[in-house]
């Protein structure tokens, strides 16, 4: 009974936990979406700022050209900076141990699947078409 009691004990303590920190996190949400919002404005004054400032010598038409310019050349560059992916050979050494654990995992039950019916058969013959029959229908669902 007192084992009960503990995972009954260690489930409340884990739902507790996880509420908590969800509730953590979306507070924390909420104050990245203000302060996103105010980064926002902060922009929008910006391009009036220097709007105001070359309307005076350019002309308001000159200005707003000049301003979308510079707004196109920061999207350019960022565009570009997002659109290269840089090699992380942490992600590529996952991707090769993931790789070899999943080949090691079908190599391990194709090796089970052709025993079996080696070892549960009755006679022989039996077994060794049974373990045919297994490897080729193995072999064909690893190829998918």
């Amino acid at each position: 009974m007192r084992l009960l009691q503990l995972v009954r004990l260690a489930w409340q303590a884990e739902g507790l936990h996880l509420r908590r920190l969800g509730r953590g996190y979306a507070v924390q949400g909420a104050f990245a979406a203000a302060a996103a919002v105010f980064a926002l404005l902060l922009l929008v004054m910006l391009h009036i700022a220097a709007f105001a400032g070359l309307a005076q010598g350019v002309g308001p038409v000159w200005a707003a050209l000049i301003v979308a310019l510079v707004d196109g050349l920061i999207a350019g560059l960022l565009a570009l900076m997002a659109r290269s992916r840089p090699y992380d050979p942490v992600a590529a050494e996952a991707l090769r141990v993931r790789h070899d654990a999943i080949r090691q995992v079908t190599d391990g039950a194709a090796r089970a699947a052709v025993l079996a019916p080696l070892l549960r058969s009755q006679s022989a013959k039996k077994g060794l078409i049974g373990a045919a029959v297994t490897a080729l229908v193995v072999g064909i669902i690893s190829r998918r």
